[in-house]
């Protein structure tokens, strides 16, 4: 910016004719501003005024760099201005990635609130159970489920899923149900690949860890497939709390191991690495921070209270 604030006294030099005129408009010392055009001359190798004890002369390369630079300042201007404006009215687009089934039950129904609040900002949503290039495929966040694969990249925490073992009552009648997390293991267990790291499952039961490994006929990337394939009979599942409410609730499934906890499933929202991060995006982790972290405990707490 140093250039700049040169360019700009060359120019006001230009319009205002005088270096004293000059010096007391930006209140620093004649010397001053006689430096700054002197030092722009030494960086260009060029003359841009003729000096003379009573006038002062643009030369032909002064008058051209005037004519740019005016156009180069202006424009600045206009950008300072309207990144300014940007910061205090949010506007601008957004390019997110979002898992398929959570992103459309969960995510979409809270940014509704959010596109509310702020009408000036655009969201592109991008829905993929892959794990997109952040920077590379040109996003802003990506919002995910479980831990972070990528470690380079900055995670903002924006709550925690509780999760539900679940089955068929017709899975159930003919395989018998689980009373112990070793149980498990000789079952039919249907495995999200994408979650389940190395196909164990993880509870805790009054402070005490246990881990099993499962496996089945089938495994999935897509918790939809998995819930479907779970009311269908087809085995025992582990899904989030906001997947299975309803069927829990209407008995198409039935949850199993209830004194046994697993470890909640972190969301997340991932930004590139260091880079600031613009005030529209840190309003929309805000947002999701505030409604989501609701959205999924509250989801919880209402499951854990029993009407009287």
């Amino acid at each position: 910016m140093e250039e700049m604030k040169t360019l700009r006294a060359f120019v006001r030099l230009v319009e205002l004719g005088t270096f004293s005129s000059v010096a007391n408009e930006l209140r620093v010392s004649q010397s001053t501003v006689s430096k700054w055009i002197a030092a722009l001359e030494e960086e260009l190798g060029v003359r841009l005024v003729d000096r003379t004890t009573r006038s002062l002369h643009v030369t032909e390369t002064g008058q051209r760099l005037y004519r740019r630079s005016v156009a180069l300042i202006s424009d600045l201007d206009s950008a300072i201005a309207e990144a300014r404006q940007d910061a205090s009215e949010l506007r601008g687009h957004i390019r997110v990635s979002l898992p398929v089934v959570f992103g459309q039950r969960v995510v979409v129904p809270i940014l509704a609130g959010f596109l509310r609040q702020h009408e000036l900002i655009e969201l592109e949503l991008v829905f993929s159970d892959r794990y997109v290039g952040l920077v590379d495929e040109g996003f802003d966040v990506a919002i995910r489920v479980g831990i972070p694969v990528d470690s380079a990249l900055q995670s903002h925490k924006l709550g925690g899923g509780t999760r539900h073992l679940v089955a068929a009552p017709d899975y159930l009648s003919l395989a018998g149900t689980p009373r112990h997390p070793a149980d498990l293991e000789s079952h039919q267990c249907l495995v999200h690949t994408a979650r389940d790291s190395r196909h164990s499952w993880s509870f805790e039961r009054a402070g005490e860890a246990y881990s099993v490994r499962v496996g089945g006929r089938v495994t999935a990337n897509n918790s939809e497939s998995t819930l479907f394939l779970a009311k269908g009979g087809f085995g025992i599942a582990l899904l989030a709390d906001w997947l299975v409410e309803r069927d829990l609730q209407e008995g198409h499934l039935v949850e199993l191991l209830e004194d046994y906890q697993a470890p909640p499933a972190p969301v997340s929202a991932l930004t590139a690495p260091g880079r600031m991060m613009s005030p529209r995006i840190r309003a929309l982790i805000d947002y999701l921070r505030t409604n989501l972290g609701e959205r999924l405990s509250g989801r919880a707490k209402s499951r854990a209270v029993t009407p009287s």
